[in-house]
């Protein structure tokens, strides 16, 4: 398996706060089956903050240098703000710096009205947006159709290994089966965070969890744990294509039926998931 959505660079946002933490971190990944990880801190979708990503390249640096026995990538999770559009043109801020895919942050508490159009800006640029844990957005919860029209525009959605088994709440947990099962999840991710509230530990449980979902055949879409879980996140790493996901209007039609099913009018927030 392979994780794209991680903090293990240790000392540069709210995960690893040492280098011994991220490589208790990567032992722990290791041990759930992981073997590779595309990590990514943290960071502001603003131009000046290219220096900040030079501060993480020196500390993940300091990981490389203890030679860990697992393939490692640097990434970011740019948070979408207004001023994101103007780092389009910065590859320091794509997954391993190949200017394909970028993993973008929503707020919790809503969709912007500007992220349609930057994911436009993304695709005409050749770059793949990553959607990081839609599930856990307010917005989405509220209104399933932005699910939708994030895949229609041509972004990926990356749903959360700590949602899929109900650990972050039963809101979560509903939202991120029925994206999987309506086919519009490309990705999972530990978004692991350290090595005890927010761990590594739960991929093999997560993957057994996809698999029997995609023998229960209960998805409008084939699942397909394997490409969740690892081809399509090394593809990620590679600079690789992955397969657009094809909505016909009768398909659309079902998945929205079954997204609006689950629809929460209210949605309670269980943790805070930002510095």
């Amino acid at each position: 398996m392979v994780d794209i959505h991680c903090h293990i660079v240790p000392g540069v946002d709210d995960g690893s706060t040492s280098v011994e933490m991220s490589l208790e971190m990567i032992a722990a990944a290791k041990r759930s089956g992981v073997t590779a990880i595309l990590t990514t801190p943290h960071i502001r979708g603003r131009a000046e903050d290219v220096v900040v990503h030079s501060f993480h390249k020196e500390n993940f640096q300091k990981v490389l240098d203890t030679r860990p026995d697992i393939d490692l990538y640097l990434g970011c999770e740019v948070r979408v703000t207004p001023e994101t559009h103007d780092i389009i043109s910065h590859s320091e801020f794509t997954s391993n710096e190949r200017s394909k895919y970028i993993l973008l942050e929503l707020e919790f508490d809503k969709v912007p009205a500007y992220f349609s159009q930057l994911i436009f800006e993304y695709r005409l640029a050749g770059i793949t947006p990553i959607v990081a844990h839609p599930e856990r957005n307010v917005g989405v919860l509220q209104n399933p159709e932005y699910a939708i029209d994030f895949v229609r525009q041509g972004a990926l959605l990356q749903v959360t290994n700590g949602s899929v088994l109900g650990e972050l709440g039963e809101s979560f947990q509903r939202c991120a089966i029925n994206l999987i099962e309506c086919g519009l999840v490309s990705f999972l991710a530990s978004d692991a965070h350290n090595i005890s509230t927010r761990p590594f530990t739960n991929w093999s449980e997560t993957y057994e969890f996809v698999q029997n979902l995609e023998k229960k055949g209960n998805s409008l879409l084939p699942i397909n744990a394997d490409y969740l879980c690892t081809h399509n996140p090394f593809a990620v790493c590679q600079g690789t294509p992955i397969p657009s996901i094809e909505l016909d209007e009768p398909l659309l039609s079902r998945i929205r039926s079954r997204l609006l099913q689950a629809t929460e009018p209210t949605v309670k927030r269980k943790r805070f998931f930002f510095m």
